[in-house]
């Protein structure tokens, strides 16, 4: 059933984006452990400073690139946000959902570095931020991200280079899915984490 309503939503969003590459998202915590709180999750999308040539947009290759070994310099972001738009612009009106974070929009994701920032909101006191860093390192124009099973966990960092990636078929089209739990995956401290200046937006 999962499967059928991922393969749908990717064939509506074909089928309206055509030729363009597509990127759909959905972070969530884990329902068991974040019941009764609240935590924001917001994303900053960068990019390493020399990437590898593109070539083909509709090839299914594998970066070259060691994203374990690049330091903060050799990385550009952008800003966090959140609810798909940058948080200084999304309205002081306007709140951000808690315990899930949707993405959707016109973005190839090829060597693009994901940076999640989880903060605990419904704590009286302050609990230093979760991190979690994804390098895509597979190509695909149309691609589904889930991420769930979060579990908060104040200042540590997962960096996930190995997640479960797969493509399949919608409409004679390949794209690109993972799906990922994070249950029981344990952070490292954010202090030793070699991109500290990276997640804090420096």
């Amino acid at each position: 059933m999962k499967y059928f309503l991922i393969t749908t939503t990717i064939l509506i969003h074909l089928t309206a984006t055509a030729q363009s590459p597509y990127l759909s998202m959905l972070v969530k915590m884990d329902s068991t452990k974040a019941d009764g709180k609240r935590y924001k999750i917001e994303m900053n999308i960068c990019k390493p400073k020399k990437m590898t040539e593109r070539g083909s947009w509709f090839s299914h290759d594998t970066s070259t690139i060691d994203f374990t070994s690049l330091k903060s310099n050799d990385i550009e972001c952008g800003g966090y946000f959140d609810k798909g738009m940058p948080t200084l612009i999304s309205g002081p009106e306007e709140k951000p959902p808690f315990n899930q974070f949707q993405f959707s929009g016109q973005v190839f994701v090829w060597e693009e570095i994901y940076v999640f920032k989880i903060s605990d909101q419904s704590s009286r006191g302050w609990n230093p931020e979760m991190y979690i860093v994804i390098p895509m390192k597979y190509k695909s124009f149309w691609t589904h991200i889930d991420i769930s099973d979060i579990e908060f966990q104040s200042g540590k960092v997962i960096f996930l280079t190995n997640y479960n990636a797969s493509y399949h078929t919608s409409q004679d089209e390949k794209y690109l899915n993972i799906d990922q739990s994070l249950k029981n995956h344990i952070g490292v401290d954010v202090k030793t984490f070699p991109l500290k200046e990276l997640l804090e937006g420096k």
